[in-house]
């Protein structure tokens, strides 16, 4: 990622503030990915024909980001991203001293801020991959650990790290027509014991709301906990994590269409160089059998390799193999997923 220092654009923008203090960047990132999947299930279009088990996409960022010092030592600043993808773009800003941070607008909840890093699958060589809208996944089941979410209208408040501790707590606003509103906390420790380095969390997502207009029911309530570790030893590291999610969703009877699901997964990956790594991971995800598709399973390992051909690119290629249980029907499905991926930053 190159800085590119717009002294210029820094004095309109933050208002004649001297260009010492006032640091503007831009930054973009580019990626592009091939996905191959089979598995036992025929896949069929309402016409009667077979898809294509391939696809490819493409995700590309572009960030302006800035920051300034007043004289008191309080930092402040913001960014806007623009982004090609689904989530679109978003505006975020920050204000920062010696009691904490306060971050306002679209950006990770203190959930998921918290829980991302450890979880395995979501910090897989290549990525997220096409399993679940491609292959008919059960709605509950899990292919990742991370807890919370990101969304728009968030104010997030996060302490001084004191000792390896920090906290975060959060509240996103569904807006005018949802009542969805959400909140998050995280807590994280990170420590290094004789050149071994340890981070541990703990994180919750909260939604809770009598009645939501957008989704037209009479009740839905979504509750998210979870925990996990990453240690770190030479060119070694090790993640391991679980997440709990409660979904009760329904009109007049609360629960009619929800589920509980658990999920773990755990991996390790060794940089063989400086430019070769290696990965190798396993997950699990079960719903319960006291929700919608009780006794559904869906379990998956991943191989992987990512080579750094020059500062600033990468090429990965991952291998999933996978097994989905349908408690209901009687049946598995069995399948595998590969990606080769190519990325950018600049």
């Amino acid at each position: 990622m190159r800085k590119v220092l717009l002294a210029t654009t820094a004095l309109v923008a933050l208002g004649g503030v001297s260009a010492a203090s006032a640091d503007v960047s831009l930054s973009a990132s580019a990626s592009w990915a091939y996905d191959s999947w089979s598995d036992d299930t025929a896949a069929v279009t309402t016409a009667g024909n077979t898809t294509n088990n391939t696809a490819t996409t493409m995700d590309g960022d572009f960030i302006i980001s800035g920051s300034t010092t007043a004289d008191s030592g309080m930092t402040f600043g913001g960014s806007i991203a623009f982004d090609d993808t689904t989530n679109g773009d978003d505006t975020r800003m920050h204000i920062s001293d010696d009691w904490g941070q306060i971050s306002l607008g679209e950006h990770n909840d203190a959930a998921k801020s918290s829980s991302a890093g450890n979880s395995a699958f979501d910090a897989a060589l290549s990525g997220a991959s096409s399993i679940g809208a491609t292959t008919g996944l059960t709605t509950g089941l899990g292919t990742a650990t991370v807890v919370g979410s990101e969304a728009q209208g968030q104010i997030m408040y996060t302490t001084p790290t004191v000792n390896g501790l920090t906290v975060r707590i959060s509240q996103a606003d569904a807006g005018s027509a949802n009542m969805a509103d959400a909140t998050a906390m995280g807590v994280t420790y990170a420590v290094d014991v004789d050149g071994v380095g340890i981070t541990a969390h703990y994180a919750t997502y909260d939604v809770d709301s009598a009645g939501d207009v957008a989704t037209g029911t009479g009740s839905y309530e979504t509750a998210q906990d979870g925990f996990g570790v990453k240690i770190v030893y030479g060119d070694f590291t090790v993640r391991a994590a679980s997440m709990d999610q409660d979904v009760k969703q329904g009109g007049s009877t609360i629960g009619t269409a929800g589920y509980e699901a658990s999920t773990s997964d755990y991996g390790i990956t060794y940089a063989m160089s400086d430019t070769v790594t290696l990965e190798a991971i396993a997950m699990s995800s079960e719903l319960s059998t006291a929700s919608i598709n009780g006794g559904d399973s869906y379990d998956a390992t991943q191989v992987g390799v990512k080579y750094v051909p020059a500062t600033g690119m990468y090429v990965s290629l991952t291998n999933r193999s996978y097994e989905m249980k349908d408690s209901s029907e009687g049946t598995t499905n069995d399948g595998a997923n590969t990606r080769l991926k190519v990325g950018v930053t600049f």
